[in-house]
């Protein structure tokens, strides 16, 4: 096999989100002792939390798996996994474990480290797990597009479906998969022809793509879009990025929060304007109180009419989109 730019061997990088721990443990039990590529993981995990996820991976199988340490040497037969709160980027033979703006809401995101094995060329393979939305599609679908391989797991048995099923909508995933499938595929990959490829760099959003009408949810910034035949995607000034789907469910979450706000601040003028009320009571006879009064029940009448909106708008966000819904 002719090597690829960054090494002697391939690599896999897998991503997963809600539901992806049990394929991922069928995959790191079914991976022979001798497996003959570097092994990347990254999941979604809290920030603040210790992951546990290289000691489940690691007594599964025959690998050894642990956190990814920056600028150690990538090498193959074992287990990477990216810690809490950083990405994994995979560059010129090493690991980098880097802080840096989040991606689709994440940090570590499966984005950035697919993206950065674009760079293997055909020496790639990406699998994208169980998961919401789609972190991890953009990036399936560069390694597709410099030559890699792709795999999904099957929506049908995939606990959340959305992440693979919008990798397939894309058209740049070579197979679903069920997870006893995954890595007999991924060793027929490796035993397979591996034509020289060009490896393609993804071209950053701000520079390949225009100005949006849409700002960042994230910092209010300016964002910029690349709209390509597989995928939308945005990147704002200082290098948050999204996928639609991601813009979409993040641009939810900014505007109930906001209606909450200002749920929050009408309940304090209702309060206020009651408190002036009782004291104007005493001081000033009952005519100013009663109007007070009466503007405090206007509030709460604006209020009650806020909070039926916000309810309503909860439930229509939270309802399922159907998976092969794309945008326009």
């Amino acid at each position: 096999m002719n090597g690829p730019r960054n090494g002697s061997f391939p690599i896999v990088v897998i991503g997963g989100s809600a539901g992806s721990l049990e394929p991922l443990e069928r995959i790191a039990r079914d991976l022979p002792a001798d497996f003959a590529a570097a092994v990347f993981v990254t999941t979604h995990t809290p920030a603040d939390t210790v992951s546990a996820l290289p000691h489940l991976l690691g007594r599964r199988g025959p690998l050894f798996a642990s956190h990814a340490l920056d600028r150690a040497p990538i090498a193959p037969g074992r287990i990477v996994i990216a810690p809490p709160d950083r990405h994994l980027i995979l560059s010129d033979g090493v690991m980098r474990v880097v802080d840096g703006p989040t991606e689709n809401g994440s940090r570590p995101s499966i984005d950035v480290m697919f993206r950065s094995a674009s760079e293997w060329g055909s020496h790639a393979c990406g699998v994208l797990l169980s998961g919401t939305l789609d972190d991890g599609v953009a990036g399936l679908v560069s390694i597709r597009e410099s030559g890699g391989a792709t795999f999904v797991q099957s929506p049908d048995e995939a606990y959340f479906p959305e992440m693979p099923q919008n990798a397939l909508n894309t058209g740049k995933v070579d197979r679903a998969l069920t997870a006893s499938e995954i890595v007999p595929a991924i060793e027929s990959w490796i035993a397979g022809p591996h034509p020289r490829s060009v490896p393609q760099t993804p071209p950053d959003e701000r520079e390949a793509g225009e100005p949006s009408i849409f700002t960042c949810p994230d910092c209010g910034g300016t964002l910029w879009e690349v709209d390509d035949d597989a995928t939308l995607r945005f990147r704002c000034r200082v290098g948050h990025a999204f996928t639609s789907n991601t813009m979409l469910e993040m641009q939810g979450e900014t505007l109930e929060s906001s209606l909450w706000a200002a749920a929050r601040a009408l309940e304090e003028r209702r309060d206020l304007l009651r408190r002036m009320g009782r004291r104007s009571a005493s001081a000033a006879g009952t005519k100013l109180a009663d109007r007070l009064e009466r503007k405090a029940t206007e509030v709460q009448a604006e209020i009650d009419r806020l909070k039926t909106a916000i309810i309503s708008l909860s439930a229509r966000e939270s309802a399922p989109v159907p998976l092969n819904e794309n945008v326009q």
